[in-house]
């Protein structure tokens, strides 16, 4: 025991390590990142090859070959286009007098029927075969009529007067024809058809001298054989009428 005060004695820590310093000499170059592959061409690894040889210009095409590629690339969008919407017809007869005359020519429109169904009123373009004539004429013919009767409906020409019965009406309703100049173009007498589904009842505007449904030989329309709708008349020009679907009220 020591006579004085007590010592304390403090543990000095051992100095720390400090980390290794490299030193640059001057003039070393820094390091570098390692550059990405090279690419195919001239370099260290690919040395020059011969260049590549240059293109001859292309010959010219004679004007002819240009005519024709014309010529049958505008025959392919006539065919598109006469196939799905429209094509020029001519009127032979007098079956839709007044409303159209003998040799009138018709742009007929294919691309309606496309998205809607046919109308009342509508005149139209189709394709049968009259059984009514001799075995030897009977092929495929065009045929211009208006849509009377609707699929379902039971047309009645009563005296000279159209009537119509639905499939959900209780008695027939006469059909308002502003179209025709009056009832000395309907014949007499009384007759009535059921208008199957799927078809037409068709009619000429001169009732007296039209082939139509009312014929045996011609009948129903099916709604396959309707190959467009009559939309303007371009000829002859004293004549040009563009024509909107009649209201059937």
């Amino acid at each position: 025991m020591s006579d004085g005060p007590e010592e304390r004695r403090l543990e000095t820590p051992e100095p720390v390590a400090q980390p290794k310093v490299e030193k640059i000499e001057e003039g070393t170059p820094p390091a570098t990142v390692q550059s990405a592959p090279k690419v195919e061409g001239q370099g260290e690894n690919n040395p020059p090859g011969p260049a590549p040889a240059a293109k001859k210009p292309e010959e010219e095409m004679p004007w002819w070959k240009e005519w024709v590629e014309l010529l049958v690339r505008a025959g392919f969008w006539a065919l598109l286009i006469y196939l799905f919407v429209f094509q020029v017809s001519v009127v032979d007869g007098t079956s839709m007098y007044p409303s159209f005359e003998n040799s009138d020519k018709l742009v007929i429109d294919k691309l309606t029927y496309r998205f809607s169904s046919a109308r009342r009123f509508d005149v139209v373009v189709f394709e049968t075969i009259d059984l009514e004539r001799p075995e030897q004429n009977r092929q495929t013919r065009d045929y211009i009529k208006r849509i009377i009767g609707l699929p379902g409906e039971t047309v009645t020409i009563r005296n000279g007067r159209v009537e119509i019965k639905g499939k959900d009406d209780t008695r027939p309703h006469l059909l308002k024809e502003s179209f025709l100049p009056g009832l000395e173009t309907y014949p007499t007498g009384m007759d009535t058809f059921v208008v199957p589904e799927g078809h037409y009842f068709v009619l000429g505007d001169n009732r007296k001298g039209s082939h139509d449904s009312r014929a045996a030989g011609m009948g129903f329309v099916p709604v396959g054989q309707i190959k467009g709708l009559v939309r303007m008349r371009w000829w002859p020009w004293d004549r040009f009428k563009w024509f909107s679907r009649e209201s059937a009220d």
